[in-house]
């Protein structure tokens, strides 16, 4: 269910499968109707090529789910097309994401807050739990608390510029001295 913004934010969320009504929607409305505009962007690095392709479409009225209507001014596709050259033999896989946006933004608009949103993700969330085991956590006992601990933990490391949070962390975990050091300016 989505609920109005009191306070006049516009957001951009992706749809997932937990809304599968609305999911359903955006993709017939990809197939029904054409894009309103496109945007297409490369990125090379990292072992692999990564094109994306945006496209916007303005929903007609009554096609989506009653409590989204009045909220979606906008439904966005976007196509992953990612190349990895593995031992010299390229594998690419392709993905399609759903979107929809309580604003009218072009293409490109919506490239940018796309990425925008990925670069949190990989720089915050990613981190949270890959490096710090957040997910894994089994704690029922004040878990905000533990997740306070680690956001200082995240801060400072990132306060002394430090790149690699895992091996930072490995280099830390038995000399609680020089980890706390880290705090310290």
């Amino acid at each position: 269910m989505c609920q109005a913004i009191d306070n006049g934010a516009e957001v951009l969320v992706q749809v997932k499968e937990n809304q599968a009504e609305l999911l359903v929607n955006c993709r017939l409305l990809g197939e029904h109707l054409a894009a309103v505009q496109q945007h297409d962007d490369v990125d090379k690095g990292h072992g692999r090529v990564e094109y994306r392709r945006v496209d916007t479409f303005n929903p007609p009225t009554g096609w989506l789910p009653t409590d989204w209507e009045p909220l979606v001014k906008m439904v966005v596709r976007v196509t992953r097309e990612v190349t990895h050259r593995r031992k010299g033999i390229p594998e690419t896989s392709i993905e399609t994401a759903w979107w929809v946006s309580t604003a009218r933004l072009d293409a490109e608009q919506c490239q940018r807050a796309i990425r925008g949103h990925w670069a949190v993700e990989n720089q915050n969330h990613y981190v949270r739990d890959v490096a710090l085991f957040e997910d894994a956590c089994r704690s029922r006992e004040k878990p905000g608390v533990l997740a306070r601990l680690r956001s200082i933990v995240l801060n400072s490391m990132r306060m002394k510029k430090i790149s690699n949070i895992s091996q930072a962390l490995y280099a830390n975990a038995l000399n609680f001295e020089k980890a706390v050091s880290i705090s310290r300016s």
